[in-house]
């Protein structure tokens, strides 16, 4: 019987009534397995109203003091499963990130996981119980507690699976993984297999399902992952490597993510604005910087222009200013990728998006590629749009 790890997220632990159902999951998955561990988030939005608390004391509260408050909120939904499971015949013990040895580098609230792993989670394998585990937080070599950021318990199961040699299974509120956000095309469907490298590009590129630094670790530690809806009842989608996939399809998802910043920078000659120092002083700043483009116009100008998140405007304005930058921001737009790691042997691909977009009259900021995606800076507005007719091309 093999080891398996089990996450379910927010939502799926939202309430009392939504804690026993996954109880419920929980026990009919143990019987079924040899050792059983269950990562869970905190329940429902508790994690924004514990930062809505803090903010309600301080306009800048300590990142350390943040990170103590916010485990707190797995600390509770573990707790209560674990109190719920023994209460029901299962026995079951709770324990917290720094109690199973998820040892953890970098700033406050955005801790990378180094190792995983102790003889308290060891014991209580066991002795047969069910380890109801906190997500999202570890400990610092300080012996501080820290959070892992958005989507860090995803992180902390796949950590868990690769120390424990297990399977890991992350269950949410929707059946698996789609070829497009369903709230976006209501004829996308749910794929049974897709590739780490794929499933990386959609987390990257603005599928929500999970998080991108999990799949990254799942891939070098060759976890076995899976994704399926929180219920249980639904066949979910599995996760391989490309020479695990027999059949390999031309696309695999269009994506998209909103809340984009566009950047545009001017300078008339290299005296006016030095890129690497504007760039360099963003990354000290923590600014995620995304699509970079750099052109020269007719009068000799250098024009450079980057993507970023809405939420970082504040910042990157400070520092433009900072270093008297001539510059602009173009708000209200939307990043739309279609994603499949086939692109990389087959031709056209690019050609017949391109001829979508002039079909549907939509322009498009700039476009950036890898591999195995093609991404485009449109207007929110016509985001939905576009995302409806590149899936009627690709078949998605």
């Amino acid at each position: 019987m093999e080891r398996v790890v089990m996450k379910f997220g927010g939502s799926s632990v939202a309430t009392i009534d939504k804690i026993k159902q996954v109880a419920q999951l929980v026990v009919q998955r143990k019987q079924e397995v040899k050792d059983l561990v269950v990562v869970v988030s905190a329940m429902g939005k508790s994690t924004n109203h514990l930062i809505e608390l803090a903010g309600e004391l301080s306009n800048e509260p300590s990142e350390c003091e943040m990170d103590l408050l916010m485990a707190t909120g797995e600390m509770v939904s573990s707790a209560l499963l674990a109190i719920y499971l023994n209460a029901i015949g299962s026995k079951a013990c709770s324990l917290t990130g720094f109690q199973v040895g998820l040892k953890t580098s970098g700033a406050h609230m955005q801790g990378k996981i180094e190792n995983a792993g102790s003889e308290k989670l060891d014991q209580c394998l066991a002795e047969g119980a069910i380890a109801v585990v906190t997500g999202f937080q570890g400990i610092d070599e300080a012996g501080e507690i820290t959070t892992l950021g958005r989507g860090g318990s995803d992180t902390s199961a796949v950590a868990l699976a690769a120390v424990l040699n297990a399977r890991c299974e992350i269950y949410t509120d929707v059946a698996g993984i789609y070829t497009a956000d369903p709230r976006i095309r209501q004829q996308a469907y749910k794929l049974d297999h897709v590739t780490y490298e794929e499933t990386m590009e959609m987390a990257n590129l603005g599928a929500k399902v999970l998080e991108p630094r999990s799949v990254e670790m799942a891939n070098r530690y060759h976890v076995p992952l899976y994704v399926a809806l929180n219920t249980g009842d639904i066949i979910g989608t599995q996760i391989l490597s490309e020479d695990e996939r027999m059949e390999k399809t031309t696309l695999t998802n269009v994506s998209k993510i909103d809340e984009v910043l566009l950047v545009n920078l001017k300078a008339g000659d290299n005296k006016d604005l030095n890129i690497t120092e504007c760039f360099l002083r963003l990354a000290h700043a923590h600014i995620n910087i995304d699509i970079i483009s750099h052109t020269v116009d007719h009068e000799g100008n250098r024009l450079t222009s980057f993507t970023s998140t809405t939420g970082s405007k504040t910042k990157i304005e400070r520092i433009l200013k900072e270093l008297a930058a001539d510059y602009t921001f173009t708000e209200d737009v939307s990043k739309v990728s279609i994603i499949g790691s086939a692109m990389r042997n087959q031709t056209g691909i690019a050609a017949r998006a391109f001829d979508v977009f002039y079909a549907q009259d939509i322009p498009f900021y700039s476009v950036s590629t890898s591999e195995i995606s093609i991404s485009y800076v449109v207007d929110t507005a016509a985001s939905n749009q576009i995302v409806n007719a590149l899936a009627d091309e690709f078949g998605l």
